[in-house]
C-alpha cells in the first residue's frame, strides 16, 4: 500500500504532528510526504519529496488576519496548476493534513483522500460551536481541503471521529515545575505591542517568542527569543502561565502540561475563534484583544492564575490502525460497485 502523506506547513502545528504521525505511519505503510506553504520553522525529521507553494494565510500586526495579502500574495494559478500536475494518482490512498492541492487533486481525479487535522472536529456533532453568524464561514473549510473520511483532533472526545491532540515525545518528556515566569506566543502581534503590557506588568519574568528577533534580547523584566523548539519546551515546562493565541497545538500542550493558559484568537481567524470558545467552556481565560484596554484584566488573571485538568489520551497507533481499515473498506465497497455494474 502505496501512500502520499500531505502537510500544510503554515503554523508549526501541522509539522508538530507529523513528525509523531511518522514513525507511526513508517509500521504500516511505504509513504511519500509532500508539504505546501511557506517554508517550515521546525525539521520535520524525514525527507520531504516535494514542497508546493499552496496557499498561506497571513497576519496583520494588530493580531487579525491580513486579508490584502490573503488575496493578492497567493497565487491561484499557480495553486490550479499544481493540483492539476500533482499525481496523486500513483498514490493508493493520500493522507491529508489540511494541504488543499492534494486534496482537491484527490477529487479532481477520484483519488481516495483522507484528512487528519484539528480543523475537521469543527464542524462534527457535540463541538462546542459560537455565535451562528461563524458558522456560515465554517463551511469555507470544508472546501479549503476536502475529504472522504476525516478524523477530527479536538480538547474533548465528542464522537468516535474525535481523536484527543497529538502532543509531542518531547512535551510528554518534560518535568514540570513552576517560577520560571509568563510564556508569551503572540505572532500576530507585534514585540511593541506586547511589550507595552509587559513593561507595564514588572511583578512577573516575561518570556516572548518572536519571529522579529535572531538571538536572545532582555528589556527590564522581558525577555525576547527566536523561534526555538528546545528553548520554547525548556520555558514551557517552568512556566507560571502561558499567553498565546487560540492555535491548536501551543494550547493543547500547555493543557496537557497543566498550565493556566491567557487565550486570544486571532481577529477574523474562524478555527481560532472556535477554539476559544471550546476553551472558553472548559475555564480558560479568553481575551478579545491583548491590549492596554485589557491590561486589568491581563493584570487578575496574572495573579490568580487558573489551570485546567484534563487528560489527553495516546491514541496515535489506533488513529493509524483505523485509517488502514478504513481504507480496506473504501476498496472493498469501490470493488464491490464496479463487479455489479
Amino acid at each position: 500500500m502505496k501512500v502520499l502523506y500531505a502537510i500544510q506547513s503554515t503554523g508549526n502545528g501541522h509539522i508538530c504532528r507529523a513528525k509523531e504521525l511518522i514513525p507511526h505511519m513508517s509500521r504500516r505503510f511505504q509513504f511519500d510526504v509532500i508539504i505546501s506553504g511557506p517554508k517550515p520553522q521546525l525539521d520535520l525529521g524525514y525527507p520531504i519529496k516535494k514542497h508546493l507553494k499552496g496557499l498561506t494565510l497571513y497576519h496583520n500586526k494588530k493580531g487579525g488576519m491580513d486579508w490584502t495579502k490573503i488575496l493578492f500574495k497567493n497565487n491561484l494559478f499557480l495553486f490550479f496548476r499544481d493540483v492539476i500536475s500533482l499525481r496523486v494518482q500513483d498514490y493508493d490512498l493520500v493522507i491529508n493534513d489540511f494541504e488543499p492541492i492534494s486534496a482537491w487533486s484527490c477529487k479532481l481525479k477520484g483519488v481516495l483522500c483522507f484528512g487528519i487535522s484539528n480543523q475537521l472536529s469543527l464542524w462534527k456533532k457535540g463541538i462546542t460551536k459560537p455565535k451562528k453568524r461563524f458558522r456560515f464561514t465554517i463551511r469555507f473549510l470544508k472546501y479549503f481541503a476536502p475529504v472522504k473520511i476525516g478524523y477530527g483532533l479536538h480538547y474533548q472526545k465528542f464522537n468516535k471521529k474525535i481523536y484527543h491532540p497529538i502532543i509531542r515525545s518531547k512535551v510528554k518528556k518534560l518535568k514540570t515545575f513552576n517560577g520560571n515566569g509568563i510564556v508569551v506566543y503572540l505572532p500576530a502581534y507585534e514585540d511593541k505591542s506586547i511589550l507595552e503590557i509587559t513593561n507595564q506588568l514588572p511583578y512577573r519574568q516575561w518570556h516572548i517568542f518572536s519571529r522579529n528577533v535572531s538571538q536572545k534580547k532582555t528589556i527590564g523584566c522581558t525577555h525576547l527569543y527566536p523561534i526555538n523548539e528546545d528553548i520554547f519546551l525548556k520555558l514551557l515546562s517552568g512556566a507560571d502561565g502561558v499567553i498565546t493565541n487560540a492555535g491548536f497545538t501551543t494550547t493543547s500542550e500547555s493543557l496537557f502540561l497543566n498550565k493556566p493558559l491567557l487565550v486570544i484568537p486571532m481577529k477574523d481567524h474562524i478555527e481560532q475563534i472556535y477554539n476559544a470558545f471550546s476553551l472558553n467552556k472548559m475555564g480558560v481565560k479568553v481575551l478579545k484583544k491583548f491590549s492596554l484596554k485589557q491590561l486589568d484584566e491581563i493584570d487578575q488573571w496574572l495573579k490568580n492564575p487558573q489551570s485546567i485538568k484534563i487528560k489527553f489520551e495516546n491514541e496515535l497507533s489506533g488513529l493509524i490502525d483505523q485509517v488502514a481499515l478504513d481504507f480496506i473498506k473504501q476498496k472493498f465497497d469501490q470493488d464491490s460497485l464496479v463487479k455489479v455494474n
